[in-house]
């Protein structure tokens, strides 16, 4: 079986050096480089906010890097991104993780993986961004914490 392609948002790898999610992003982690699950992709927008992080996320993500899958922002996604804004999923100031959302689901990945719990892994949002995508063509994404990834493992 192929593994799952699951977009990484950028808090998982800032997830690392996190004394709450170091262990189960560790651990994360090591399910993907096991390489028989998921394989992680990424857009343009994880890129430019891995930019200002601090240089241990940045060189975390750049050794990741080799196995990642990179994804652009085309005008579609951007869209998207405007539909769940337009429909209150997102207030404008979460704009950047509306695109996350936007391109996972653009890109037919099989989920999302954030600790972004307000805006991002939270089960009302979950809901409506699987309503709009459904609507628009799109597929619906589970949407899930690292954590959530470990417990489905142990299972």
């Amino acid at each position: 079986m192929r593994p799952l392609r699951v977009y990484v948002e950028t808090s998982v790898f800032g997830g690392e050096f996190d004394p709450e999610f170091a262990a189960e992003t560790k651990q994360f982690f090591r399910i993907v480089d096991a390489g028989q699950r998921f394989r992680v992709v990424v857009s343009e927008q994880v890129q430019k906010e891995i930019i200002p992080s601090p240089v241990e996320v940045r060189e975390f993500y750049e050794k990741k890097a080799v196995s990642i899958e990179y994804l652009g922002l085309p005008p579609e996604v951007r869209k998207l991104a405007r539909v769940y804004i337009a429909n209150k999923v997102f207030k404008e100031q979460a704009h950047s993780d509306a695109l996350h959302v936007a391109c996972a689901a653009f890109n037919h990945c099989a989920g999302l993986v954030s600790w972004n719990f307000k805006h991002i892994v939270n089960p009302d949002k979950i809901v409506r961004f699987n309503m709009i995508n459904v609507a628009n063509g799109f597929p619906q994404l589970f949407i899930v914490s690292p954590r959530g990834i470990i417990d489905h493992d142990e299972r």
